[in-house]
């Protein structure tokens, strides 16, 4: 079925995973996205491993195929004037352009948003950068790291106290960025219907780490205290990891009532778990190692699978540590139709995650399309669209512009 965005046309200018990411988010929605990548090298996610079948090839990097389904893809150097005339001309019928380059430089280019929106009133651009468009730190370079460092995950969050600070894996702060970019196309397209104009959206990626409601700021806005990373050890029966039969799982309190020692003596048959002692956090941490000595014995007994059931039929919640492969062939996940299946030329079928929400019964990912290979809809794009012929096309190859 077509996708809830299927009459929108996107561009897509990106430098990181965040704008990347962004513009993907409109494309699984069925958004029209044209990835525009330089020539020759193209995007440098198509040269981080890992790739597929251990093979180094710029259509088999991982992380370039997961952040690039269902876009169209052509190379073109706005860095030359004539490329820049021809971005303009797709920037005419588009509705979002995505970019991330730093800010100040799109202006040197004439792909700012001043000059793009005179000859397109109704354009959406959207800028993901580290630090944002203005400010003291605008001009500074980033990357994943330093987000959560300067957005308080590092010291607040992530890792124990005993350790220094951890980060996150997998860019979590890009991806909150795209996030947060795709979220403000959605209301900047509400307000286009009402007054026919454009907009400029400004995205930060650390302002993406301190607006995440993590249990970062607002305890300290409310206590004007600072909270300090606690890991396992700071959150007993929340974020208890231990072994079972065949695997792991993590505990938590949910479902308990507000009685968590007493629900899991009862469920785990140990009485020993409702000795004064354990009854507050405080008291749960102080006596760590006793507690988990009289819980783990306890779970070792069961299977995953069966430890799942039985506590979930109590109202109590636990979560099973789930290896890629037993994600990729839960049951669940199957029957609800949450993976897709795009069959790359370069890779063959590969399945794919689906949006993570559903309409009307359906997944509401608009899946049809693998990630492009480098510069593979420039003649279906150029000539096709912009009217370029074939003998254009090769001159623009040959001085290097595609």
């Amino acid at each position: 079925m077509p996708g809830i965005l299927s009459e929108l046309r996107v561009l897509e200018l990106a430098l990181r995973p965040s704008g990347a990411y962004c513009a993907k988010l409109l494309a699984d929605q069925g958004a029209d996205t044209i990835k525009v990548e330089p020539p020759g090298w193209g995007d440098q996610a198509r040269h981080e491993p890992p790739f597929i079948g251990d093979v180094p090839h710029p259509d088999r990097s991982s992380t370039f195929l997961a952040f690039n389904t269902n876009k169209r893809g052509i190379t073109l150097d706005v860095g030359q004037a004539a490329g820049r005339d021809l971005f303009g001309r797709l920037a005419q019928s588009a509705d979002v352009i995505v970019e991330s380059y730093p800010p100040g430089q799109t202006g040197g280019l004439g792909l700012d948003y001043e000059t793009l929106s005179e000859a397109n009133p109704r354009l959406i651009l959207v800028s993901v950068t580290y630090f944002g468009q203005d400010g003291p730190y605008a001009d500074y370079q980033g990357d994943d790291l330093v987000a959560q460092a300067m957005g308080g995950y590092l010291y607040a969050v992530t890792g124990s106290a005993a350790m220094p600070p951890m980060g996150t894996a997998l860019q979590q702060m890009e991806i909150t960025a795209a996030r947060n970019g795709a979220v403000a196309v959605m209301g900047a397209l509400f307000r286009r219907d009402e007054t026919e104009r454009g907009t400029h959206i400004d995205v930060s990626t650390m302002e993406a780490a301190v607006s995440t409601p993590s249990g970062l700021i607002h305890p300290y806005t409310y206590t004007g205290r600072n909270p300090h990373r606690g890991g396992s050890d700071g959150n007993v029966m929340d974020g208890m990891h231990l072994p079972t039969l065949d695997g792991e799982v993590t505990l938590t309190t949910a479902g308990t009532g507000g009685r968590p020692m007493q629900a899991w003596a009862e469920f785990l048959d140990e009485p020993g778990l409702t000795d004064p002692k354990f009854a507050t956090r405080g008291g749960r941490m102080e006596h760590w190692e006793e507690l988990h000595s009289l819980v783990a014995p306890r779970l070792a007994q069961w299977t995953n699978l069966d430890l799942m059931r039985k506590t979930m039929a109590r109202g109590l919640v636990i979560g099973l540590v789930q290896t890629p492969t037993q994600v990729v062939e839960s049951p669940h996940l199957e029957e609800r139709g949450f993976f897709v299946e795009l069959d790359h030329p370069e890779t063959g079928p590969m399945q794919y995650p689906g949006s993570g929400f559903f309409i009307d019964g359906d997944n509401a990912m608009a899946a049809d399309r693998p990630a492009p290979q480098l510069g593979e809809h420039n003649v279906e794009i150029l000539c096709g669209e912009l009217g370029l012929s074939l003998r254009e096309l090769g001159l623009l190859r040959a001085a290097r512009l595609i």
